[in-house]
């Protein structure tokens, strides 16, 4: 058996490694097989959820892995679910922990709101049918219900997020947005709902987006502006910044260099939805980065209190063709 690896793993045993196997095994039972043969990578193999893993070029659904099984002639590939390194990584990690902690608090305001399916309808607007979508940062899985005729394929950095996305969704992992672990021309269309501004590198995962869609499909999403009373930010007026990975202006920039439009949507607002939205853990953090929970959350409460009674909430779709 041929086993690949990309990553961490890779630095320590090598790209390739050849393990002999006299009869059919699992998945797991030969992931086993690599920990007793390579000691030294056997921690960095514990929680396979962080792994996308193929055998002879199919994704597997991680369901599959108790079952499916391994030959000697087969070639497994394991890639880890978070790209990059250093700064850019450690964002990531930062993000998919929020998210991990915003859970019940996201789906609490998306029943009482509707607002991130709101957002998925602008998107479906623009994409029309498609058999297959790619769900880019899919969270709770809003966008399967929207999509309620396609299959929809979700990835999200949080585990958090795809334990709940997996029972909304056609299938569910666990993976990084500009690290796709798809092949070329495998989706009808690709969705970025609400997170293209959390991926720091957000130019590769759109040209990731469009790698995986096959020709004349479609590359959709939506993204953030602000908040607003007529021109003024109010969240600068009271001395607050939304503090973003990948900010709206950049986000732009790469659209137009990938040739994709864009449309204004707004939403007139109430101060209550603004607190309840950046009550969310990861919302939270946006305004108040490297600070507890709790403080966030006091702070939330204490500072947008004054805001506006009410306001606009100004985001953007975009659409590329492919």
């Amino acid at each position: 058996m041929i086993v690949r690896f990309v990553g961490p793993i890779a630095s320590k045993i090598g790209k390739e490694v050849e393990i002999r196997i006299e009869k059919e095994i699992s998945v797991e039972e030969a992931i086993e097989k690599i920990r007793e043969h390579y000691p030294q990578v056997k921690n960095d193999l514990l929680d396979l959820s962080f792994y996308n893993i193929s055998l002879n070029g199919e994704l597997l659904k991680k369901d599959e892995l108790e079952t499916r099984k391994v030959a000697d002639t087969d070639i497994l590939i394991l890639i880890p679910a978070i790209a990059g390194g250093g700064k850019e990584k450690k964002i990531k990690l930062i993000i998919g922990r929020n998210f991990d902690i915003s859970t019940p608090v996201y789906d609490s305001f998306e029943r009482k709101y509707g607002f991130f399916a709101r957002l998925a309808w602008e998107i479906k607007k623009k994409i029309g049918y498609a058999e297959l979508v790619l769900d880019v940062g899919c969270g709770t899985g809003v966008l399967g219900e929207v999509f309620s005729d396609s299959k929809v394929v979700g990835l999200d950095i949080s585990p958090g997020m795809v334990g709940i996305a997996r029972n909304r969704l056609y299938d569910a992992l666990i993976g990084d947005g500009s690290r796709l672990p798809f092949r070329d021309s495998s989706f009808d269309a690709a969705a970025f709902n609400a997170v293209i501004f959390l991926i720091p590198d957000g130019e590769k995962a759109l040209r990731d987006a469009v790698r995986v869609v096959r020709e004349n499909g479609t590359v959709c999403g939506t993204y953030i502006v602000g908040l607003f009373e007529g021109d003024e930010e109010v969240l600068e007026k009271i001395g607050l910044n939304h503090s973003l990975p990948f900010p709206w202006k950049s986000v732009e920039k790469a659209i137009g260099r990938l040739n994709g439009i864009t449309d204004e949507i707004s939403f007139r607002v109430k101060r209550e939805f603004v607190v309840d939205f950046y009550s969310i853990p990861a919302m939270s953090n946006a305004l108040f980065p490297k600070m507890e929970l709790e403080k966030r959350l006091e702070l939330v409460k204490q500072k947008l209190s004054n805001l506006p009674d009410e306001m606009d909430f100004v985001w953007r779709v975009f659409r590329i063709s492919v």
